[in-house]
């Protein structure tokens, strides 16, 4: 009894600095917000309870709601496409051919760079006289205002969709280069077709992977910042301004208001929190 008592202490010894880490690096901070999001301060001065007047505010505004759609409309699109060219791009390069290695290695060249660069380099491809007008322009169709109103949109998502599709392309093959070889020369004495060992046994064994790494890029997606924030700021009007965009105005430019930014991430948290309870799920089984 004694010895069972005495390893029971020692595992708790290990791990007690990894839990108090965690109680003060995340656990107090999400109290704090909590807390923060039922008070009304103004700009020096000291916090006053409000209530739900925040949540009130915001419930009760249509930028709210333009907010959630637009950040929904940006990630799932944008992840769909990328998790799309990634599934094609892993099958074809865990095909064997020259080049294969050169080619790997150059697809997750988007991937490495770091999010205000891409957004950078897309500067001058959305640029009116930049890279995608030329094209179009070669082809012999009319250029396009890439970040107007009807098409700012679109242009942010072209831009995650190059920037992350790499992490599906990663994700995807090293799941084919786990699959068992077996089971296609199996298939295959069979007489199996290409689309019937690709729907029976490469996409069943990948299926735990897909989830995973659109899980984990969804969630990456819907706090994406950077590369909104400098392409188009969250406009023109409000035609891209997702929820990481507006907390941050809300809480260092338009309004300097901490409590009502604070209100808006508690509003939205279940959803990133249930999308973290998917992803812990599907990785642990």
């Amino acid at each position: 009894m004694k010895r069972r008592l005495k390893d029971s202490m020692y595992r708790w010894f290990y791990v007690l600095p990894t839990v108090v880490l965690v109680f003060f690096i995340f656990i107090v901070p999400i109290i704090y917000e909590v807390w923060l999001s039922f008070q009304a301060k103004p700009v020096g001065g000291e916090p006053v309870f409000a209530g739900l007047y925040n949540y009130q505010r915001l419930l009760s505004s249509e930028t709210f709601y333009k907010t959630v759609a637009n950040t929904i409309i940006y990630s799932f699109s944008s992840v769909f496409v990328k998790a799309l060219i990634g599934l094609g791009a892993a099958l074809l390069l865990n095909e064997k051919f020259w080049g294969r290695g050169f080619l790997r290695g150059f697809s997750i060249l988007p991937w490495a760079f770091p999010s205000f660069v891409c957004a950078v380099l897309f500067w001058f491809n959305y640029d009116y006289r930049g890279t995608f007008n030329t094209l179009l322009k070669a082809l012999g169709l009319q250029p396009v205002h890439w970040l107007s109103y009807n098409n700012a949109m679109l242009s942010v998502v072209i831009l995650n969709i190059w920037h992350g599709w790499p992490f599906f392309f990663m994700g995807y093959l090293a799941g084919l280069q786990a699959i068992p070889v077996d089971l296609y020369e199996a298939a295959d004495i069979d007489g199996a077709t290409a689309l019937q060992k690709f729907r029976h046994i490469t996409l069943p064994m990948l299926k735990p992977v897909i989830l995973t790494v659109v899980l984990l890029s969804l969630m990456w997606t819907m706090g994406e910042f950077t590369q909104i924030y400098m392409t188009t700021g969250g406009g023109p009007i409000d035609a891209t301004l997702t929820i990481p965009i507006q907390t941050y105005k809300i809480a260092f430019q338009t309004e300097v208001n901490m409590p009502l930014a604070a209100a808006y991430s508690i509003l939205v948290l279940p959803i990133y929190l249930a999308l973290i309870y998917f992803t812990l799920r599907q990785m642990g089984e």
